[in-house]
């Protein structure tokens, strides 16, 4: 009888910790798609590739974040995790060699807050994803199971979003003399390109943009 208390307790669910981390990714699916929104809506004003790019990027993290609040069997965790991997692959070769095709080929791209931030966001879904792939299975309900777990991360994952997406969106972090003042030297608007969402004077790109992928 005096182990009754004790089974009725925090551990007396094993899901507890899963469940924690299932929420944790999920949230950070949804925040990396909301700054993807904003890069849409941004630098991919002038080039319909990029916005395709974008759009179908961040359909797919707030889809599969949506989901994962509520189940994430395993197949659902891999998809997320090798999705998330493509797109943190891609940035880092963006970032390092240039990617090998695309409007800005061969061009090495400065990495910008709110495209950091994003593929951040990714990475860790891709950590948190695989570490529950090599558990064996995912909780159901996850926000169910880790209530006050699942009101922190949604916290501190809403705040990032928000500046993510203040960033992207110029509102935050860039300099009017790299927003209002085009010198005529660099690529403009474009996930491929230096600056991303901001305009470049002289050649150099302004801190508010989001360089993309």
């Amino acid at each position: 009888m005096s182990a009754q208390p004790w089974a009725s307790g925090p551990r007396a669910d094993p899901d507890r910790n899963p469940a924690r981390v299932l929420s944790a990714i999920a949230l950070a699916s949804l925040a990396a798609g909301a700054i993807n929104i904003a890069a849409a809506a941004t630098v991919g004003r002038d080039s319909a590739q990029n916005l395709a790019f974008f759009v179908v990027v961040a359909a797919a993290q707030l889809v599969w974040g949506a989901v994962a609040l509520a189940r994430a069997p395993r197949w659902w965790l891999a998809l997320g995790a090798v999705g998330n991997l493509v797109v943190v692959a891609t940035w880092v070769v963006s970032r390092t060699v240039g990617l090998p095709v695309g409007e800005y080929a061969g061009v090495t791209l400065p990495v910008g807050f709110a495209d950091g931030l994003a593929t951040a966001l990714e990475a860790l879904t891709v950590v948190g994803a695989v570490a529950l792939l090599v558990r064996g299975r995912s909780p159901a309900r996850s926000p169910a199971r880790s209530p006050g777990a699942t009101v922190a991360a949604a916290v501190v994952v809403a705040a990032l979003a928000l500046v993510g997406v203040l960033a992207q969106a110029g509102a935050i972090g860039s300099s009017s003399s790299g927003s209002d003042q085009d010198g005529g030297g660099g690529v403009q608007n474009g996930p491929y390109a230096p600056g991303g969402g901001g305009g470049t004077s002289g050649g150099g790109s302004s801190g508010g943009g989001y360089g993309g992928y």
